[in-house]
């Protein structure tokens, strides 16, 4: 047991140190800050800190008022009154802008530059309620009155059937799923790499004869599998502290408090499901990754050799994509079941509320089922693919590993 814990602690921390692991360690995060911070940064360079200088081509005084009184976004340039005057000024820079009512319906607002997003919100919001104030007092409507037909109507939206999700909630739900299963692809894609690498370089070195002669194989295997496993409780164990984190302080925050109001409603298990089904997807994943590397005669055929399980997961990327679109698709639902793609694709309709709680935990079942085979598979091949040196190409090694392990397996009886 001791030399299965200094093997794990080796790889763990030769590996965490590396400066790949630390920039993939904070890329995901770096993805999500951009994608929900960019849009706020953009409003805020769009909006600006200085007010809009306008002129008004009316002599209407409540438009004019609407404007001078709202200081904070526009500077209002009462002195220009002509359209020739507000061409001379918006050509000479003394103005942003002026607006014409040559049509009182669709009034027209003149710039150099394109008006950004919120100056324009703010010239139709002053615009629409002065206009409404005027038509009120034409109507001889009092204050209650407008008030009443300005109402909002709040409607409730109660879902029938299994489908209890509303269209915002899906569509931020569809969002925060192509999110996540990019980030499970980018786990995989980087952590059977890792494993398979870590295996061949021993291999390829030719020192594995002596590794062996001090420790078992299977030891051998599960420490590396033991040291990589910690590595991805530590990656994943640092988002859910942000996650906490996020969950905990961004109720402060107007935009970040709206987003995770549109989740209010969402199974909390839903959470420990994710979960599970991202541990056991890596963990199938890592265990092909250790089988196919110990199949592989030297580090620079690792690319090589990795290459179908880098397709599978590619396919199982696809699918979660899809299941984001069309999560009752027949083959999205048959692919939900599959071990190689379901850790992406049954969480794509789990958390759509697509699947029902039986199809996800058969679903996970089988996955779990998978793994314990694919341990098997793989302990029983390891000590004798790693003394195993082929230049065949990965099937053919990959009949010969098993033919020897038959073969041996006869002997032992």
């Amino acid at each position: 047991m001791a030399k299965f814990w200094i093997i794990v602690k080796q790889v763990y921390k030769r590996r965490v140190k590396t400066k790949s692991f630390l920039l993939f360690f904070l890329f995901p995060l770096l993805i999500f800050l951009l994608i929900n911070f960019i849009p706020q940064i953009f409003s805020s360079f769009d909006s600006g800190d200085k007010p809009t200088k306008i002129a008004l081509l009316t002599d209407d005084p409540d438009y004019r008022n609407a404007f001078q009184q709202d200081k904070k976004h526009f500077r209002f340039n009462e002195k220009i009154t002509t359209a020739q005057a507000a061409k001379q000024a918006l050509k000479q820079d003394r103005i942003d802008g002026f607006i014409t009512f040559q049509d009182p319906q669709k009034p027209v607002y003149y710039s150099n530059e394109t008006a950004g997003k919120s100056v324009l919100q703010q010239i139709n919001q002053h615009l629409t309620s002065t206009k409404i104030a005027i038509e009120a007092k034409q109507y001889k409507l009092s204050q209650q009155d407008l008030q009443k037909i300005l109402a909002p109507v709040s409607v409730d939206n109660k879902l029938q059937g299994n489908n209890q999700l509303t269209s915002s909630q899906k569509e931020k739900m569809s969002g925060a799923v192509l999110l996540l299963t990019l980030i499970i692809f980018l786990f995989v894609i980087s952590y059977t790499n890792i494993v398979s690498s870590e295996i061949a370089t021993e291999k390829g070195t030719r020192i594995m004869e002596v590794i062996l002669s001090s420790v078992s194989a299977t030891t051998h295997l599960l420490a590396k599998l033991t040291a990589i496993i910690l590595m991805i409780l530590t990656q994943l164990g640092f988002y859910l502290l942000c996650i906490a984190l996020f969950i905990v302080f961004g109720k402060d925050i107007p935009m970040l408090a709206g987003f995770l109001d549109q989740f209010n409603g969402f199974p909390s298990h839903y959470l420990f499901l994710n979960i599970a089904f991202i541990i056991f997807g890596l963990l199938l994943y890592i265990i092909l990754a250790a089988l196919i590397g110990s199949l592989v005669p030297n580090v620079e055929t690792v690319a090589q050799f990795i290459y179908p399980i880098t397709i599978l997961c590619m396919v199982g990327y696809w699918g979660s994509i899809a299941a984001a679109e069309i999560p009752d698709n027949l083959l999205v639902v048959i692919g939900s079941y599959i071990p190689v793609f379901s850790p992406m694709m049954m969480l794509a309709r789990m958390d759509l509320l697509a699947a029902s709680n039986l199809d996800i935990w058969l679903s996970l079942g089988i996955l779990i089922v998978t793994i314990a085979l694919a341990l098997w598979l793989t302990i029983k091949l390891y000590r004798h693919n790693l003394l195993l040196y082929s230049q065949d190409g990965l099937w053919k090694t990959w009949r010969n590993s098993w033919k020897y392990a038959k073969m041996n397996t006869r002997k032992e009886r």
